[in-house]
């Protein structure tokens, strides 16, 4: 073989190459595409709160919309992963804006059963008009028994009660 035909020959391998090059880079895109759909999202019923409410202090008319401060007299948590009391003293800073739509914002605190204490802070959001109350409860704790609640991500489904409010909480998996 003379050297044109051994060039030839050697492009003759990196265009083959470069289409397998291709070929493989186009069947990983579209692998990759079809991995794109969403996985299903997972959850677990973590624990049923309840809290009983002071009479709110409205703070009035504020450029974001109605501020009223409501605190925590007491509470139960109940579940198959904690359970307890809520104790008095957190609050819910609670916003109804403009439109309507009221914007929680509590910080409270948990005793389990066991002693161990779990502070909670959560955000969300409620629309009285359809009923949608959802919440994005957080958790820290110093216990080594809870320690997995500071690495979770939690939804609660809220709904009023005759003197305060409940939550269904779950961990997202």
């Amino acid at each position: 073989m003379d050297q044109d035909e051994t060039i030839k020959s050697r492009r003759e391998i990196l265009v083959a190459g470069g289409v397998i090059a291709a070929t493989a880079v186009l069947a990983g895109g579209a692998a990759r595409a079809e991995d794109t759909a969403p996985p299903p999202l997972n959850y677990e019923y973590l624990c049923t709160a309840e809290a009983e409410l002071e009479a709110g202090q409205p703070v009035g008319e504020t450029p974001q919309g109605t501020r009223n401060i409501v605190y925590v007299k007491s509470g139960t948590v109940k579940g198959p992963k904690i359970s307890g009391r809520v104790l008095p003293g957190g609050g819910d800073w609670y916003l109804t804006r403009p439109d309507g739509i009221g914007e929680v914002d509590v910080r409270a605190t948990i005793e389990t059963d066991d002693g161990a204490l779990i502070y909670t802070h959560y955000r969300g959001v409620i629309d009285s008009k359809t009923g949608y109350f959802r919440t994005t409860p957080r958790y820290e704790t110093a216990s080594e028994k809870y320690a997995w609640l500071n690495n979770i991500v939690a939804v609660g489904v809220g709904s009023p009660i005759e003197k305060g409010v409940r939550y269904h909480i779950y961990q997202i998996l």
